[in-house]
């Protein structure tokens, strides 16, 4: 009689282990993953200034630290090199200065002074990606290449009834693109203080076609519009089906040696011996529980 309740306790407790077992690697699991999501930058100081021209109001933030200024500089590319301007000794706190598509020019600063202010830094090294990069998204819009800087281009066929949209910029203007069911290219127009296409402004977009130079007019100073080729076309409906077809086609299917048997895997389930394990507790713990009463 005495050893039911033996067999009982050990029951209970290999039940306690296995589910402890199984509750520890998820949350392993869970942790893993959002620290890899996090990103984390470092940057290699070039040199410390008084002075360097300013860029425009659109690429001067506020900052809460250097790092924070080096994690500003990851998410908006192209950014090759990035100032930090220190403000507060004490908390450290200061405004971040971009100049994207530009290169560091030692020439247009100084370091005529007894406490240089302003810290160059490299293009940042980041672990855990770029925020302009997301799953699903194809490279080329990440870093966008003008094949025209022009003027006077006319709008898309419709006048902009519907392929015309506000933008962030060109990376955003060329993503846009992208996504639509329909574009061959892009022209984008800004609208902010430093005339960037790296800044806010208007994206046209032009559904099929090319670009036709015969059309842009002269520039009487700076290019008001910037031109971009779609390098990311949307597959055709009949490619689409056909790649469908084939993912179903070989998805989660193994055949036996001999044959005659098949299983479906699925990468969401959970190990084979962590359930049999989980299934022999449950029923021994059940067994024994029902014994005692």
């Amino acid at each position: 009689m005495k050893l039911v309740p033996f067999g009982a306790s050990i029951g209970l407790l290999h039940l306690q282990a296995v589910l402890a077992q199984s509750t520890g690697t998820s949350a392993a699991t869970s942790t893993a993953t959002s620290t890899a999501s996090a990103s984390s930058c470092t940057a290699s100081l070039i040199t410390t200034l008084c002075s360097y021209k300013e860029p425009g109001p659109e690429f001067a933030v506020a900052s809460g630290s250097r790092a924070s200024c080096w994690n500003y500089c990851n998410a908006h590319s192209p950014c090759s090199f990035v100032i930090f301007s220190a403000g507060n000794p004490y908390t450290g706190t200061g405004t971040c200065w971009l100049y994207p598509g530009e290169s560091f020019d030692a020439s247009a600063g100084s370091s005529d002074c007894g406490n240089p202010s302003l810290s160059v830094y490299s293009q940042p090294v980041c672990a855990g990606g770029s925020a302009t990069t997301t799953s699903g998204t194809c490279a080329a819009t990440a870093t966008p290449s003008a094949v025209a800087s022009i003027c006077g281009y006319p709008t898309p066929p419709d006048n902009c009834f519907d392929g015309c949209t506000a933008s962030l910029g060109a990376t955003d203007c060329l993503s846009q693109c992208a996504k639509a069911a329909s574009c061959s290219y892009v022209v984008f127009n800004p609208d902010n203080p430093s005339n960037s296409p790296y800044a806010s402004g208007s994206c046209w977009m032009y559904p099929n076609g090319t670009y036709d130079a015969g059309l842009a007019t002269t520039c009487s100073g700076k290019p008001e519009q910037f031109v971009y080729d779609n390098l990311c076309p949307k597959p055709s409906p009949t490619s689409s089906s056909a790649l469908s077809s084939t993912t179903a086609t070989n998805t989660g299917t193994a055949t036996t040696a001999g044959g005659s048997d098949s299983t479906t895997t699925s990468q969401n389930a959970a190990p084979t011996g962590l359930s049999h394990r989980s299934s022999l507790a449950l029923g021994l713990g059940l067994s024994l529980w029902l014994g005692l009463e």
